[in-house]
């Protein structure tokens, strides 16, 4: 049985997984912005995208156990990490020809071998990383080119046998290498490196501090700052468990003070949470996948999913006050609540990223340098102005949020 958390991770391969992100990390700002730190050649499309899952997917079996008990890395863990991370190189340093030679439909018997192996792997990859529902769904999809003469009109197409049914998966620009995953290395990448930025250097205290000062002395004030604070680490984040347990941590217990019931308070969060993932400026991965899909610009998609996502906060925020009123709740918050004057400046480089992020998105449409230069930005002014210490351990740990975030996402799209 897959399982949604992942592993406590001793020292050593924690600097693992963060050495492999930087790695990657660093690979997808190169392309960005054209800088060659490698041979220009697998900065290029086929090469690249090959080259990033080489890196990342391999971490998935690090990070997500087996099974609920299997705690530490395994043998068999490390043998499945090392084969999908052989299986990618090879499609690195077969590009050409699998370019050249159309293996997609004309593979040799070794490059067939390779693409059952792989499918396997994906398949596992994908069960570790969204449970057993992903891996059937992908599984069966996955057959699909099989029968697809004998289905109705509407979904027909043409069959094939299984083994060039895996090599198409493999090596066409349509399904392991498609629109998805294109997204993601393209434009998801640097949106989740500028969230880690703003988690680890405490952007999560910031907002909460925020919200609490614009809504903690209101009637069931806790509620409303769990619905605003969610919206507004939901923008940073694009995820709904980091949202969870970075507002719900804080805001859940302070709703059971005000008087909210157990459920209503878990049921607060949850709506709020889940909806964090649609406000811009960062959102979930879908929003960067639609993007591609359409041939518009980021900027355009999030402009779009900005009234609906207000909306929805509102809705929620409407329901909440009427539900104080009904049960006579107060504020529940201490008077020490701090000012939004004081929070504002205490935070202001989060202003400040705030504020490039939008220029660069709205006035220089600079949609895939925008999030690289704004998490730049955050880490110089808090290491000039001594907001923050770059120790060693923060490092550490920016490197592992991230190193998580994209293995993950990788692993469901791939």
């Amino acid at each position: 049985m897959s399982t949604t958390r992942y592993r406590a991770l001793p020292g050593h391969w924690r600097t693992a997984v963060s050495i492999v992100a930087f790695g990657a990390v660093a690979l997808c700002a190169a392309r960005t912005f054209n800088v060659d730190i490698v041979s220009a050649e697998y900065l290029a499309g086929t090469h690249f995208f090959y080259l990033i899952a080489a890196l990342l997917l391999p971490l998935v079996f690090i990070l997500f156990p087996s099974s609920k008990a299997a705690v530490a890395v395994t043998l068999v863990d490390l043998t499945l990490a090392t084969a999908t991370g052989a299986v990618l190189l090879f499609c690195v340093l077969r590009a050409n020809d699998i370019y050249e030679e159309g293996w997609e439909f004309a593979a040799p018997a070794y490059g067939i071998a390779v693409a059952v192996l792989a499918w396997i792997l994906l398949l596992e990859i994908g069960r570790r990383c969204g449970g057993w529902p992903v891996f059937w769904v992908a599984f069966c999809l996955s057959l699909y080119p099989l029968v697809a003469a004998a289905l109705p009109t509407v979904v027909d197409g043409l069959s094939y046998d299984f083994f060039t049914t895996v090599a198409f998966h493999l090596y066409s620009a349509e399904s392991f290498q498609g629109v998805p995953l294109r997204a993601f290395v393209d434009w998801a990448v640097g949106y989740l490196v500028l969230g880690a930025v703003l988690q680890v250097t405490g952007g999560g205290d910031f907002f909460l501090n925020l919200t609490f000062a614009l809504l903690g002395k209101t009637r069931g004030g806790p509620a409303k700052v769990s619905i605003l604070a969610s919206g507004l680490m939901g923008s940073m984040s694009g995820s709904v468990v980091s949202n969870v347990l970075t507002t719900g941590a804080l805001t859940v217990p302070a709703m059971r003070r005000a008087g909210f019931s157990r459920t209503y308070a878990a049921g607060i969060e949850a709506c709020a949470s889940t909806g964090g993932v649609l406000m811009p400026p960062i959102m979930g991965a879908a929003a960067f996948v639609m993007a591609r899909y359409l041939g518009v610009p980021y900027a355009d998609v999030a402009i779009a999913a900005l009234i609906p996502s207000v909306l929805y906060f509102y809705g929620l925020y409407i329901q909440v006050d009427a539900y104080a009123a009904r049960y006579e709740l107060t504020a529940g918050v201490s008077d020490s609540v701090p000012g939004v004057t004081d929070t504002l400046l205490k935070g202001w480089d989060y202003v400040c990223t705030f504020a490039l992020l939008i220029w660069l998105l709205l006035g220089l449409h600079w949609h895939q340098e925008a999030p690289y230069l704004a998490a730049v930005l955050l880490l110089l002014l808090r290491a000039r102005f001594g907001l923050a210490k770059l120790s060693r351990h923060a490092v550490e740990r920016f490197g592992l949020e991230i190193g998580t975030q994209l293995a993950e996402l990788l692993g469901i799209l791939a």
